[in-house]
């Protein structure tokens, strides 16, 4: 690769003329080249750690994070050390990630950082509520759920926007969605809100996996740490999604009294295959493997299910699932280009489309 000096010396020597030269640099500084242009499209990987050191590294925070839990325990007897303690490993752990992400950019050690920074921020948090507010912690408000949710967001905003770790994005979205849910159900009513809580999570679920494809869109080559974003937000999104769609599609056959258990265990069955179809197609759309793994457990049990009919032995029918899912993920995982190409033939060419990674071979 040419540096400044040998282009400038070349546009000197008359090999290039200055135009060529600002256009060389036009094209090296564009980000808008098409795989079909030359640029190579990442596959789904989310950079965990580059050697075992860092593997060595998170150890070592892991178990400093388990011995602050647990003098912050030992401490805890005293209601003002009971919020000092976690407060101060909260600090602890905002150093850490100063060291470690922001300095030296260990990708795993910083992970484990951002775990029990929100773990600590929570402890802390609830502690200084009872300390202050409270002499009976089961006599929590909902005002104070919602203020103990809203200044962990805060909190885990600070953390996000500061080292701008991309794992870091779950715990934020995660706690948006804590403080959403705390602040519904705190000023329209528990009570008013819990027949409808499956669709309130639903759209928290739904809200995450938009802000997931913002991310993704914004990087379709996959080649940005924005990419790595969009992989935390699915993987927060899609467990949401999948329990409220299952919970939302089987509750009225959980609620039924005037069909048999029978007939609603089969068709509990047949929803819960279904969704994991539909959850597979819209996967390879969007060339998301994450989407898939929180179906995975309920394509399991009613695979089970389906297996247990036919009146095998119950170690007979557990390892059969097994080796029913485990096929499943090797076909999903060694086909996953065929399958994608498939899919996307079928699918009309809209523009939308344009925004997603490629069909690559």
């Amino acid at each position: 690769m040419l540096n400044e000096a040998q282009l400038a010396k070349a546009v000197q020597d008359g090999i290039i003329t200055d135009a060529q030269l600002k256009e060389l640099k036009k094209l090296a500084s564009s980000e808008a080249l098409s795989p079909s242009q030359g640029q190579t499209v990442e596959d789904e990987a989310p950079r965990f750690f580059r050697s075992f050191n860092d593997i060595f590294i998170g150890m070592g925070v892991a178990i400093l994070g388990f011995a602050l839990n647990y003098a912050t325990a030992l401490l805890g007897t005293d209601s003002l050390m009971k919020f000092a303690a976690p407060a101060a490993a909260v600090f602890i752990f905002w150093m850490l990630g100063e060291w470690l992400t922001a300095y030296k950019r260990i990708n795993f050690p910083s992970i484990i950082i951002a775990i029990f920074f929100a773990f600590f921020v929570t402890y802390s948090l609830i502690a200084g509520y009872e300390n202050l507010f409270l002499e009976n912690p089961s006599k929590a408000t909902p005002l104070g759920v919602v203020s103990i949710c809203g200044l962990g967001a805060i909190a885990m905003g600070a953390f996000f926007l500061r080292f701008k770790l991309p794992f870091a994005v779950l715990l934020f979205a995660a706690s948006i969605a804590a403080f959403f849910l705390a602040a519904v159900m705190a000023f329209v009513g528990k009570d008013i809100v819990t027949p409808y809580l499956r669709w309130v999570v639903l759209a928290i679920g739904l809200s995450v996996f938009a802000a997931a494809m913002w991310f993704d869109t914004k990087d379709p080559n996959r080649t940005k740490r924005t990419s790595d974003q969009g992989f935390w937000l699915h993987l927060l999104a899609a467990p949401i999604i999948t329990h409220s769609v299952l919970w939302t599609s089987l509750q009225p056959l959980i609620s039924a009294n005037n069909a048999s258990t029978e007939t609603n265990a089969n068709l509990m069955v047949i929803i819960v295959l279904s969704m994991f179809v539909l959850f597979s197609i819209v996967a390879l759309i969007i060339d998301r493997r994450a989407l898939l793994i929180s179906s995975l457990g309920y394509a399991a049990a009613a695979l089970g299910y389906i297996i247990y009919k036919f009146d095998l032995e119950g170690n007979a029918a557990l390892i059969i699932t097994m080796i029913l899912i485990a096929g499943l993920i090797l076909s999903l995982g060694t086909g996953w280009y065929s399958l994608r190409k498939t899919v996307f033939k079928l699918l009309p060419p809209l523009k939308i489309f344009e925004k997603l990674p490629p069909v690559t071979t």
